[in-house]
């Protein structure tokens, strides 16, 4: 028989790197490290496609003859898909860090020079028409959104190489937990690790803490505000008692309430500035005056006179922080002595605005996300690669190393009860003659686990019923899916509840317009609503009014009011802004998890159907395929990626924050500024974000209740379901490999991976291991050293 020879190629270990990205700083030779890698194939120079080589199973396994290569140079062209994926996620991020680097840059002189300390919000001092900025709005949250989910999937891309078992963990954690997931991002796997565990969590916790943040102030870091400017046409006109005059309701005039402080402020002054707390009376006071450009400010001429325009607004201010309040006495003036009525209306003006806050915070996340991933591609250079990303990485590792072969346990499920083997030190209690009730090899004492040594790959024969029936993946993911269902359960039922409460009101609202908007007058109708000028714009307008509509800026409803100029009410508004964005950004880490492990299934059963060729991070070559990165298609990853941004999107539009900006200059031209934020919301965001989180709560419930049906025991990501499928399989071809049986042995069937061909399996027959195998066992091999 015709022994194939194999090619291996030289790469860097990024096991090194990505536990410890900064150990370029310390001196290191390549040449002698001291590490006994194995060698992975490398199939380009020689193709092979022969498929009838049949051998007997009593035949000794073969193993590779294998020669090293050393990994052509080059950044892109000759470099693997999955190191090019890398080198685009840290280019892509050092892209994103280099626009908000640039944009705090731009913006740092206005942050040092702004109007209000109480607030880290800056842009133009003036504003443009808020319909002219809705489209942008939109585009910016939408485009803002879509980078946030493509950082989530990079920074968890590089999570999974942090967490990912290299080749030389694999034999130590199948010896001392007995199985481990490969192919998902789970921090637990870190644990499993035989070395480097330490800076591996250090590592995931860099990656993980500067995730959070982006999630938390992405929808926040730029957006449109409402700005307000005062009157500036100020004319006083004294008259014996200003609480006596008002225009009339229909003169286009607005009268404000007594007490105002603003306007008792601009009597004094000349300058409409607030210098006290706003409250909500005050707030709406000032919304309402500021979209006139006229104030006429009325006063009594005996009383007042002597007080016009006799201060200064610092003057003001220092009052009001020696006494804690200002004064509403001067003399025999008061300030409900003084009213103002403001006319001749202006358009609402807007502008873009940028809070530096949340701006310096992403920025500082980028950058280091973009240093680690660069760090990580230098130093990724010329090592040879032993992370197992993949479960066609375990395949390739199992069967080039023979100490990583699980045996006589082909048709044992992932997940399920293996044997084990214990040796026992015999101590002081174990005169006892009654053998033990526990154990599997023991025939005496085990209750003294400090006596034991337990080998949980001790290779010892476990046979099965070959059947086509295979469980769900809830029953394999146990207590975990437990916690997912219920995370999932809950969020979803939250919302459907906010979303039938809202539609209730709703629908009260539009059945009682034509009852409230009947007719101008209201006649015959007792509890009509006289104040027809909200009926004049139609029933949409109407409802929108009350409840918004699709959310964002323009087409929202204001719930209530932060207090304004305070940093505590910012980083409210932040967390209301992005906080239902954060939760689902857990929940989208879930059904992420839950798909892929569902994909990897699917993969792993095609094997049985039909000749597939391993999808590998570790080898190249017409015999493995390098069609997508990781474990999702891009069918199904794209649609993922889309329906999060969309979500995202929804979400940020559902409930959101709208800043209120009050500016303008004093009498001496000193420019101030007043900021504070309004909750909004969109009813129809909240009701089409409601029908994607049941989709997405659907689509999870679907992945639980996954099963298949075929022989092939089923995976779910098991690196032991892997390595004992790997004991007849020291060869690969152009048309892939298949599982199957691999015929008798001296006690069982054996079934497992091939690249010759494979006989179908019999049903309801003991599957275990062959007559080799069985011989095999005995054999002591020497395991892999790695660093």
């Amino acid at each position: 028989m015709n022994q194939r020879k194999y090619s291996f190629e030289d790469t860097d270990s990024l096991e090194l790197t990505l536990l410890r990205p900064w150990s370029f700083l310390a001196p290191s030779d390549s040449k002698s490290d001291g590490m006994e890698q194995p060698l992975i194939a490398d199939a380009a120079k020689e193709s092979h496609s022969s498929l009838v080589r049949h051998r007997s199973l009593t035949t000794p396994r073969q193993q590779f003859e294998a020669e090293p290569t050393i990994r052509p140079p080059g950044w892109w062209n000759d470099q693997m898909l999955f190191d090019r994926s890398l080198r685009s996620m840290a280019m892509l991020m050092t892209l994103y860090a280099s626009i908000l680097t640039i944009i705090c840059i731009a913006f740092f002189k206005d942050f040092v020079q702004r109007g209000n300390p109480n607030s880290t919000s800056v842009g133009q001092h003036k504003g443009k028409s808020c319909k002219s900025l809705r489209n942008i709005d939109i585009v910016i949250q939408l485009v803002i959104n879509i980078a946030a989910t493509t950082i989530l999937g990079m920074s968890n891309t590089y999570q999974q190489l942090v967490t990912s078992l290299s080749m030389g963990d694999i034999r130590w954690a199948l010896l001392k937990f007995g199985d481990c997931r490969v192919g998902t991002n789970s921090p637990s796997t870190i644990n499993r690790k035989q070395n480097g565990k330490r800076w591996a969590w250090l590592a995931w916790l860099l990656l993980v803490s500067t995730s959070v943040p982006i999630h938390f102030f992405a929808n926040s870091v730029i957006g449109p505000s409402v700005f307000l400017i005062p009157p500036r046409d100020i004319a006083y006109k004294p008259i014996d008692d200003a609480r006596d005059w008002k225009y009339p309701p229909d003169s286009g005039h607005y009268n404000n309430g007594f007490r105002d402080e603003a306007c008792w402020v601009l009597f004094q002054t000349g300058s409409y500035t607030p210098l006290q707390n706003i409250d909500q009376s005050d707030l709406n006071e000032m919304r309402t005056a500021m979209q006139y450009t006229h104030v006429d400010v009325f006063y009594p001429e005996a009383d007042c006179s002597p007080y016009v325009n006799h201060s200064s607004p610092a003057e003001l201010a220092k009052e009001m922080s020696n006494n804690s309040r200002l004064s509403s006495q001067r003399g025999n003036c008061s300030a409900e002595d003084v009213t103002c009525t403001y006319s001749e209306p202006s358009s609402q003006q807007c502008r873009l605005s940028i809070r530096m806050s949340a701006a310096f915070l992403l920025t500082a996340c980028l950058v280091i996300k973009a240093i680690y991933m660069l760090t990580v591609n230098y130093q990724g250079r010329r090592r040879k690669k032993t992370q197992c990303l993949t479960f066609g990485d375990v395949i390739v590792a199992s069967s080039m190393d023979p100490t990583l072969i699980i045996k006589g346990e082909c048709m044992v499920n992932g997940g399920e009860a293996y044997r084990h083997s214990t040796d026992h030190k015999c101590h002081k209690h174990c005169s006892a003659e009654t053998p033990s009730v526990s154990g599997d090899e023991l025939g005496h004492c085990q209750k003294c686990s400090k006596h034991n040594e337990i080998n949980r790959a001790a290779n010892l024969p476990q046979p099965c019923i070959a059947t086509k029936y295979k469980k769900s993946l809830i029953s394999n993911l146990g207590s975990t899916a437990l916690r997912q269902m219920i995370i999932l359960s809950l969020s979803s039922a939250a919302l459907l509840g906010v979303s039938l409460v809202l539609a209730f009101f709703f629908g009260a609202a539009a059945t009682g317009y034509k009852y409230n908007c009947a007719n101008p007058t209201g006649a015959g109708l007792p509890a009509a609503n006289t104040d027809y000028e909200k009926c004049m714009k139609g029933r949409s307008a109407f409802l929108a009014k009350q409840f918004g509509s699709f959310g964002g800026f323009e087409s929202a409803a204001a719930i209530g009011d932060l207090d304004f100029d305070r940093a505590s009410s910012e980083v409210a508004a932040f967390a209301i802004s992005n906080g239902a964005q954060l939760l689902y950004s857990l929940l989208y880490l879930l059904l992420v998890y839950n798909v892929t492990l569902v994909s990897m299934e699917y993969d792993w059963g095609q094997l049985e159907k039909q000749r597939g060729r391993l999808r590998c991070t570790l080898v190249r070559g017409k015999e493995f395929d390098q069609s997508y990165l990781l474990q999702l298609p891009k069918v199904i990853l794209f649609p993922i990626m889309g329906f999060s941004s969309l979500m995202h999107w929804l979400l940020g539009q559902a409930i959101s924050t709208k800043e209120l900006i009050i500016s303008g200059k004093d009498v001496n031209g000193v420019r101030w500024e007043r900021s504070g934020y309004s909750v909004i919301y969109g009813v129809y965001a909240i009701w089409l974000a409601t029908i994607l989180m049941v989709a997405m709560t659907g689509a999870c419930y679907w992945a639980f209740s996954y099963t298949r049906e075929g022989f092939i025991p089923q995976m779910y990501g098991s690196i032991r379901v892997c390595c004992a499928a790997t004991t007849e399989l020291d060869n690969y071809t152009d048309e892939g490999i298949q599982w199957g049986d691999l015929g008798t042995g001296e006690r069982f069937r054996h079934a497992g991976l091939s690249a010759d061909t494979v006989k179908a399996i019999v049903p309801a027959e003991l599957y275990s291991g062959t007559k080799y195998h069985d011989m095999e066992s005995s054999r002591t091999l020497k395991p892999l050293k790695l660093d």
